[in-house]
């Protein structure tokens, strides 16, 4: 076995372990009640250097890591215990993973050993961070020399109750379609607003050029621009050219009796 890990605020937990030949790396979950323990996912990792596991603080989601190499998955689970593997990606030799105290971003990083020299030489080239979303989403990268540790800020406690907090989590998709109606509104109201903006440049742009047309045109023959253009166009000694283009549209056939 690689692993245990218990999940954070929940009543389940994770193991990372191989095949007896030590050749097949999988997870497995389990769930635990006053009655029971059981099996509720089992998965084959898609690489042997998976080493390590973390699960969001609030529970439910988490993250595969391979510490040293580089190699991430993002995953969860669903309310009835579904496993969901949601991102597949890499931070090549990462060193520290960190989920954020809401759950809802993770920050992997590359970081230097102070007291090993060698070992800060070996991780100096790709000393940075990058912040995800749960889902797997690369939010921002940051190359940082000598990035000798990484974390994040503390959170205040949620002012919801426990059981509030179980209800928002079990109705998460309810919640989750208002918000979203909520963002579409502000996207769109945004979009309009920009092309309030655009248009009113755009009309204001072409109000100047319509005066420079008329004023050019008012003062056509004063200036001698339309003789100008007729001798222009007399040397130039353009002649018609037409092209016949034929192109079948359709072919019918019909049967005659």
């Amino acid at each position: 076995m690689r692993g245990f890990y218990w999940e954070t605020k929940g009543s389940r937990f994770s193991v990372l372990t191989t095949d007896d030949a030590g050749h097949r790396p999988r997870l497995f979950i389990y769930g635990l009640t006053k009655e029971k323990c059981e099996n509720i996912a089992a998965f084959d990792l898609p690489s042997n250097s998976f080493n390590n596991f973390f699960w969001a603080p609030e529970g439910q989601y988490f993250v595969v890591v391979a510490i040293g190499q580089g190699d991430l998955l993002f995953g969860g689970l669903t309310e009835h215990n579904k496993l969901e593997i949601l991102h597949k990606d890499e931070h090549f030799m990462l060193t520290d993973v960190s989920w954020d105290p809401s759950s809802r971003f993770v920050i992997t990083a590359v970081t230097q050993p102070m007291q090993n020299e060698i070992g800060g030489f070996k991780y100096s080239m790709e000393a940075g961070y990058a912040i995800w979303t749960f889902q797997g989403r690369v939010l921002y990268r940051q190359q940082k020399e000598k990035l000798w540790q990484i974390s994040w800020r503390p959170h205040p406690p949620s002012m919801l109750t426990s059981a509030r907090a179980a209800d928002v989590r079990k109705d998460i998709k309810k919640y989750s379609k208002r918000y979203d109606a909520l963002d579409e509104q502000a996207k769109e109201s945004a979009r309009n607003a920009f092309k309030r903006e655009r248009d009113g440049k755009n009309n204001a742009f072409q109000a100047v050029m319509d005066r420079l047309d008329n004023h050019k045109y008012d003062r056509y023959e004063e200036n001698g621009w339309d003789d100008a253009r007729s001798n222009h166009l007399a040397t130039q000694d353009w002649k018609p050219k037409e092209d016949v283009i034929e192109e079948e549209i359709e072919v019918t056939e019909e049967k005659i009796q």
